[in-house]
C-alpha cells in the first residue's frame, strides 16, 4: 500500500513538473504577443471579395479593437497626421476597405526594436494587393511601418498607440 501512495506522489510531481516545464518552454512571449497583434491587424484589414455586410460590421469592431485609447497615425503621403481614438480609426480603416473590392494587408519583417514596460516599438513591412482600389491605394504597394503598441493592463493586450506609414524608397 505505501508503494503504491509513494508511486502516486512520484507521478503527480512529474507530471505537474513537466506541466510546468512545457508551459514555460511554449508561454508566449511579450515579442510573439506584438507580432501577433500585426497577424490580427493583417486578417481584419484584409477582404475578400464578396465579404457579407456582418462580417464587414465584425471586422470593423475588431479594427477598434486593435488601437489604444488614443492612436496617433501618420501618413505623410496622403497627408494625414492626427491623434484619434479607436471607433475613428475603424472608420477610416473601414472606407479603405471599402473601396476596394478586395485588400489583402500582409506584415513582412516584423521587428519588436524594444519592450520596456508596458509600451513597446516596432517595425514591418506592409505589402498590400487588391482589386477595385480607388483613391486610397494602387493595385498593390509596399509600405514601411513603425509602430508604437502599448499593453493593457486590463487583458494584457497588445494595441496600437501610433503608427507611421511611409512609402518604401
Amino acid at each position: 500500500m505505501e508503494v503504491k501512495v509513494r508511486s502516486v506522489v512520484v507521478f503527480a510531481v512529474a507530471a505537474i513538473a513537466f506541466l510546468a516545464a512545457m508551459y514555460a518552454i511554449f508561454r508566449p512571449t511579450e515579442e510573439s504577443r506584438i507580432i501577433a497583434a500585426f497577424s490580427r491587424a493583417s486578417n481584419v484589414i484584409s477582404k475578400s471579395e464578396g465579404e457579407s455586410i456582418l462580417t464587414t460590421a465584425a471586422k470593423t469592431s475588431a479594427i477598434a479593437d486593435l488601437a489604444d485609447a488614443k492612436i496617433k497615425v501618420s501618413v505623410p503621403e496622403q497627408g494625414f497626421n492626427a491623434t484619434i481614438a479607436p471607433p475613428e480609426a475603424a472608420r477610416h480603416a473601414t472606407a479603405v476597405r471599402a473601396s476596394c473590392v478586395s485588400i489583402s494587408v500582409r506584415f513582412d519583417n516584423v521587428r519588436v526594436q524594444s519592450i520596456e514596460g508596458d509600451v513597446a516599438h516596432a517595425t514591418a513591412k506592409m505589402v498590400v494587393s487588391g482589386s477595385g482600389i480607388e483613391s486610397y491605394l494602387s493595385t498593390h504597394q509596399t509600405r514601411h511601418i513603425d509602430a508604437y503598441l502599448k499593453k493593457s493592463a486590463a487583458d494584457g493586450k497588445w494595441r496600437f498607440s501610433a503608427v507611421s506609414v511611409d512609402v518604401v524608397p
